[in-house]
């Protein structure tokens, strides 16, 4: 076995050491550089590994086949109309084989005779020789291979502007021999010369929609060759034909037919031991003449069946592919083929005659056909059919208006009150601009939050609007138009209407009871007046009205309202207790209201009864009786006794008579809101003064937010009327919820009108309720912010009337401090129920109830969360409970109270004790185990402990004024002579609320 060296094998073959050297090391021969040496199974080794790894394994020894394959992808625009439209990916294929002469069964048959010639022992060069003849024609095949898909690559490069010519390459050789060629696909010839018809079948395709338009291409431009004659030739080399695929993505397929492929035909003029392995000619000459009329036969048969290239501007319409007619044969003398000059495309337009609807350009709109007119109707333009040739270019189904360069600024009428969500819809943005710009103000909001008119205004300003204030529309005025016409009713005089005012347990009711005959006071919880009470008494000189209101100071806004809605007011003064805080405030109220003052001095039948003092003190508030210059009545009365009362209802009739008070008794009732409850069973009580009018049974009724068909009308007594008439107060059923104590009521004639006034009434309650909720949530943020963090008790508040509630909020309210404060998380009138349970529990509140009770539901649920449910019936107790639960809240003060004062003489060392001060105690007395400060030229330096106290040795408790004694202070050594020890307690003292 002969064995050859890296290095020799390279020059036998033609290749670069380093190449070989990479080409054995994949083939898994392992060498170590160019002076190893290689057998001849190396060798075979490396040539299988070649052959493999180039594609032509068996398949070129058998056939004398390579074959070269290259893909390339690109994208097309269909223009189709609306969803039509489609992108289409396009894939073409390319692939060309290269035959080479095989004239012997071995695979390489050059130099055969001499190889069957060799000796024996020359075997294994000549096996050399023959393997490296093999690896030098497969490399000459691959830079052939190479040097044609660079030629194939200039004449694509080199511009379509020269005269394209059909190509006809002769060789002549020097001896023709008369031999026919052994090639199948050599085409036959009537001289004995190298032919190379171009010939190209027709080309079909078969697809679902057009892509783009096929333009037939011109062949490159090839020039007959002007070498030397030819000695040999192959006989069987032929370029393989190129086949194209296109694969779209919307399953349209298009198959090309091979066309027939020029082949070189050459006359076998020379002995075939002038040809080399690739058939080719040994002449360097000759050799490269061969290969370049080879290589220009096969850039024109590529160049002509050469798809068009796609332009993506503009997008023509696809037409099918007219058949190429095939080139014929020409002879063996004919002259060459008359060059034709392609066209321009601007020019290759304007010449192409018009193809009907089936060829005409789609016009490319998004979304949508383009109208009636557009180019996809027949005749392309309009609706007449006029030609269309120009190219069309993409369009938009968007209107061709574009928005107005000038901002719009709407002007929006902004009321008291309005959510964002509605703000947004008047400025036509959505509210999440309309949250954007709040939050550049510095404000956060939600899309349900109620605005303030003037930060709503400064909002709209803010993004660019105009903002209008509109006035809250007068109720009252719409209200008006529905009821009917009043004036032509006759008025008669009415009943007045009396309100007693006064302090607390002055007398106020049991002087309405003495008037009424009846025992209304004791009925009152401890002896007080807690509610409005409404009644009217008949006398001998006519009916009057009385209204009780209540003397504690916590019900200011009920004896407002009492101001309000009388004709004349009592005020009712103790003669042994004189003017009081409620006196003064009820004076105001009168005053305020512009209605006449009587004055009973009540209580004068007790013992240190002082009716001059009580005038004395009423004067210095403007109260000024007749007897003494003025205008106010004076009433000297004992509740008690009796004393007085017939007088004082005489000055009550005289009062009314001079003010001539009148109204009307038919027609729709009018009145005021007293009082309104909510009792079990019954619904929304409310008890009504009627001012005008007469108010009937099954009158639709509106009070405030309420509104309902009153059900029942029942009197002072508990006995039910049908009809009532002005200055009488009723208790009415059938509203639908309980109307604020103050709100007018009127009867209505159209029930869907009252609904809807109720109901505005009622949205704008809620917005002024949430807006003032939002500005207390902030105005809360802010002072935790500024004050840290207070102690709250948090209430929850159920009462049995309206008014009481308005009293008993507006007094737990007012016992907030700095320090501590109460929270009404919720209030109402009624019973205590489950949900006020569940939501005490949820807010650790303190369920308090004022004349109402808990069902039995809610006092299980109680029971089982351990919430403790108190009750009250007078607003005394309820009050000093809130203030003791505030008053444990509050922080304990720590106050500090001096014992004793000691001087420092001397300072001691001991090594058990430290320093050891020699004292005198100036003042108080000295305690072991007191705090202490150490004072040097009257200035703190140190506080501390006393931990040791001695006196001759002996350690004592305490040590008295005038006393000598050693102190020694707990981790202090500094104690100097001329210090002074400071001896003091501290003491815990429980703070409460002032009353």
């Amino acid at each position: 076995m002969s064995e050859i060296t890296v290095k020799k094998l390279s020059e036998m073959v033609g290749a670069p050491v380093e190449t070989l050297l990479q080409q054995m090391q994949d083939a898994g021969i392992h060498v170590k550089g160019a002076d190893d040496s290689i057998t001849d199974r190396q060798k075979l080794d490396l040539l299988e590994h070649i052959r493999t790894s180039t594609g032509t394994v068996e398949d070129t020894q058998k056939t004398g086949k390579i074959t070269l394959k290259k893909r390339s992808n690109n994208e097309l625009k269909l223009g189709g109309a609306g969803k039509d439209s489609r992108t289409v990916n396009v894939e073409v294929r390319r692939k060309k084989t290269i035959l080479r002469k095989n004239t012997t069964a071995a695979p390489i048959a050059t130099d055969a005779p001499a190889v069957e010639s060799a000796e024996p022992t020359n075997a294994g060069t000549s096996r050399a020789e023959e393997l490296g003849k093999e690896l030098e024609a497969e490399r000459k095949v691959r830079e052939q291979a190479v040097i044609a898909s660079r030629e194939k690559a200039a004449k694509k490069a080199a511009p379509a502007k020269e005269a394209i010519k059909e190509t006809e390459v002769v060789a002549e050789a020097p001896k023709a021999v008369d031999t026919p060629l052994p090639a199948k696909e050599a085409t036959p010839s009537p001289e004995k010369v190298v032919e190379v018809p171009v010939a190209t079948k027709p080309v079909e395709k078969k697809t679902e929609k057009p892509a783009e338009k096929a333009k037939p291409t011109p062949a490159a431009d090839i020039k007959p060759t002007e070498e030397k004659p030819l000695e040999a030739t192959p006989a069987k080399a032929k370029v393989s034909e190129e086949k194209v695929d296109v694969k779209a993505d919307d399953k349209t397929e298009s198959t090309t037919d091979t066309p027939a492929k020029p082949t070189l035909t050459v006359n076998k003029s020379k002995p075939e031991d002038q040809l080399d392995a690739n058939g080719l000619p040994k002449d360097p000459k000759l050799r490269r003449a061969a290969v370049a009329a080879k290589a220009r036969a096969e850039a024109a048969a590529i160049f002509k069946k050469r798809p068009s290239r796609v332009k993506p501007k503009p997008v023509v319409a696809p037409t099918p592919v007219k058949p190429v007619e095939a080139a014929k044969p020409a002879a063996a003398k004919a002259a060459p083929a008359k060059p034709a000059t392609p066209a321009k495309p601007a020019e290759k337009a304007k010449k192409k005659p018009f193809q009907g609807r089936a060829n005409s350009a789609p016009l490319n709109i998004k979304g949508g056909n383009g109208g009636r007119g557009g180019a996809n109707r027949k005749g392309g333009k309009g609706r007449r059919g006029q030609r269309r040739n120009e190219p069309t270019v993409d369009q938009s189904t968007e209107h061709g208006f574009e928005k107005p360069t000038a901002p719009v600024i709407r002007e929006v009428e902004i009321p008291e009150t309005i959510v964002v969500s509605e703000l947004a819809l008047q400025l036509a943005v959505k509210g999440a601009d309309i949250i954007r710009a709040m939050m550049g103000m510095g404000v956060m909001a939600t899309i349900n939050q109620a605005l303030d008119q003037d930060t709503a205004i400064l909002i709209v300003e803010e993004m660019g609007h105009k903002g209008v204030p509109v006035k809250a529309i007068d109720e009252e005025s719409q209200v008006a138009d529905l009821i009917e016409n009043l004036g032509d009713f006759e008025l008669h005089a009415r009943p007045p209407v009396v309100t007693i005012m006064g302090h607390v347990d002055h007398g106020k009711t049991s002087l309405l009871d003495y008037i009424r005959t009846t025992r209304v006071a004791s009925g009152e919880a401890g002896g007080i007046t807690q509610h409005i009470g409404a009644y009217h008494v008949e006398t001998d000189n006519g009916i009057v009205s009385f209204l009780d209101t209540p003397g504690h100071a916590a019900f200011t806004a009920m004896r407002a309202r009492g101001a309000k809605a009388t004709d004349i007011v009592i005020l009712v003064v103790a003669a042994d207790d004189g003017v009081m805080p409620q006196t003064k405030e009820a004076i105001e109220h009168t005053r305020a209201s512009g209605v006449p003052l009587i004055v009973a001095i009540n209580k004068i039948d007790k013992e240190g009864a002082d009716p001059e003092k009580v005038k004395t003190e009423l004067s210095n508030f403007g109260v000024i009786g007749e007897d003494w210059g003025g205008e106010d009545i004076f009433c000297n009365v004992s509740a008690k006794t009796g004393q007085g009362v017939p007088e004082l209802l005489e000055a009550i009739l005289l009062v009314a008579e001079l003010q001539e008070l009148k109204a009307r008794t038919d027609g729709p009732a009018q009145g005021l809101v007293i009082e309104s409850r909510l009792e079990k069973g019954r619904g929304a009580v409310s008890t009504v003064l009627v001012q005008q009018g007469t108010l009937k049974r099954g009158d639709m009724l509106l009070a405030g937010a309420e509104y309902g068909r009153i059900r029942a009308m029942i009197n002072e007594d508990g006995k039910p009327v049908e009809e009532v008439g002005p200055s009488i107060p009723v208790e009415i059923l059938g509203l639908s919820g309980t109307p604020s104590a103050g709100e007018p009521v009127m009867v209505m004639g159209n029930e869907r009108k009252a609904r809807e006034i109720a109901e505005k009434r009622h949205n704008k309650e809620r917005e002024t309720r949430f807006a003032a909720q939002q500005a207390a949530k902030l105005d809360e943020m802010f002072s935790k912010m500024r004050d840290g963090e207070k102690s709250a008790l948090n209430v929850l508040l159920k009462t049995d009337v309206h008014g009481s509630l308005e009293a008993l909020r507006d007094s737990l309210n007012k016992l907030s401090t700095d320090e501590v404060v109460v929270k009404i998380v919720s209030s109402g009138v009624g019973g205590i129920s489950e949900t006020d349970i569940a939501l005490a529990q949820a807010a650790d509140a303190v369920v308090m109830g004022f004349n109402v009770r808990a069902d039995v539901s809610a006092r299980r649920i109680a029971s089982e969360a351990g919430i403790e449910l108190r009750y009250y019936s007078i607003i005394y107790e309820l009050i000093d409970d809130v203030r003791d639960a505030l008053s444990g809240l509050l922080k304990p003060e720590l106050r500090e109270e001096m014992t004793g004062l000691a001087e420092v003489k001397g300072v001691f060392k001991g090594s058990g004790f430290g320093a050891i001060a020699g004292c005198l105690v100036t003042e108080g007395v000295v305690k072991k185990g007191n705090p202490i400060r150490v004072l040097r030229d009257n200035v703190v330096i140190f506080e501390g402990e006393l931990e040791s106290l001695r006196r001759h040795q002996e350690d004592v408790n305490d040590v008295r004024m005038g006393t000598e004694c050693g102190i020694g202070v707990k981790n202090y050594d500094d104690v100097q002579e001329g210090d002074q020890i400071e001896i003091y307690t501290r003491t815990i003292i429980e703070r409460t609320l002032e009353k």
